[in-house]
């Protein structure tokens, strides 16, 4: 099945195919479970689900389990029900996230609360989340159901502590940090954490490849945080500015903090007071601080050397074409657009 599905090296280097066409039958057969998993005798259940999983994700946490397994030389039908679980779970974060947020929009539609308000949305989060525990359950790996216990619970502390220091202009990397590793880089690094289970890896092959899926979520977290103020808004999906909007202190900002004189820094935490209230003039004024003083650029760079490390922890794994994927995946989270 490995042979089937990758470019063949030539010669000289390797022909490095993107991960999405290397892994065209297993992210088909995902999809297959993802629509099994919206199907409900509850008319609205079902509407809500599918629309919710047909939104234009690009499925990165389904690649990178299954180029995690597939490193290990799995190839079984375990790792297309736990991807499909992952994507679960990544969506039904999405959807409290928009409740939380009050957003109206994400990937350019709109979203499940839009729709069908706060009290439908907040289920049918958690009908995805129950639906993707019910796949690890079905593959009778108990370490498989420990670990996404374990990630959710992370996931959750995260989004709390991201709200608990909303709008705190002191906030410092360090917690930052703290914040983006627990919601966004811990279910990356499951992803990874469970091919290497269901491929047999040894400890130190599990951790490396735990790393790189951290590192790689990292990195991806970070540019999310920088597009929310460099993007379009048709490109993106939602208004620019959002999290600014929130409240909420990125890395962007963060570095633009730590360098702003006096009246600058004011200006940056009047907004962030204002938060909901801004307008599109507001949010083009902290955008010309942060770039003032290099936050763009000093974030991504930091996304930068994140990606650099988790190429280095792939090392550890045995090499060929499900490595060149990981290592591909890796770079797209810094040349993303949206």
């Amino acid at each position: 099945m490995t042979q089937r599905l990758y470019a063949v090296p030539t010669a000289d280097d390797r022909v490095l195919v993107p991960p999405a066409e290397l892994l065209l039958r297993e992210l088909e057969a995902v999809e297959v479970v993802l629509a099994d998993s919206s199907a409900s005798p509850i008319e609205l259940m079902s509407l809500a689900a599918r629309h919710i999983l047909t939104a234009g994700g690009k499925r990165f946490r389904p690649q990178l389990t299954l180029l995690s397994a597939l490193v290990f030389g799995y190839a079984g039908p375990t790792a297309v029900s736990m991807a499909a679980a992952m994507e679960l779970i990544h969506t039904a974060t999405l959807v409290h996230d928009d409740i939380v947020d009050e957003s109206d929009s994400r990937r350019g539609r709109a979203t499940a609360n839009y729709f069908w308000g706060n009290s439908a949305s907040v289920l049918m989060g958690d009908y995805l989340v129950i639906k993707a525990f019910t796949i690890a359950a079905e593959t009778n790996e108990p370490r498989l159901f420990r670990l996404l216990c374990d990630t959710i619970g992370r996931m959750c502390e995260g989004e709390v502590l991201q709200i608990c220091v909303r709008a705190d202009i002191d906030l410092d990397l360090a917690t930052y940090l703290q914040i983006i590793e627990a919601k966004t880089a811990g279910l990356m690094a499951a992803c990874c954490r469970t091919g290497a289970l269901l491929g047999g890896a040894a400890l130190d092959q599990t951790e490396a490849l735990a790393a790189f899926g951290t590192r790689v979520g990292l990195a991806f977290q970070i540019m999310d945080d920088i597009l929310d103020y460099t993007g379009e808004e048709k490109t993106l999906g939602k208004p620019v500015g959002s999290d600014l909007r929130e409240g909420k202190l990125t890395l962007p900002l963060i570095y633009a903090l730590q360098h702003a004189n006096a009246a600058d820094r004011a200006t940056l935490s009047e907004a962030l007071q204002r938060n909901s209230m801004l307008q599109g003039n507001d949010v083009k004024a902290v955008v010309q601080i942060i770039h003032r003083y290099d936050g763009f650029s000093a974030a991504h760079a930091k996304a930068a050397e994140y990606v650099r490390q988790a190429r280095g922890d792939l090392s550890m794994l045995p090499a060929g074409p499900p490595q060149d994927g990981l290592a591909h995946l890796a770079g797209l989270t810094i040349e993303r657009i949206a």
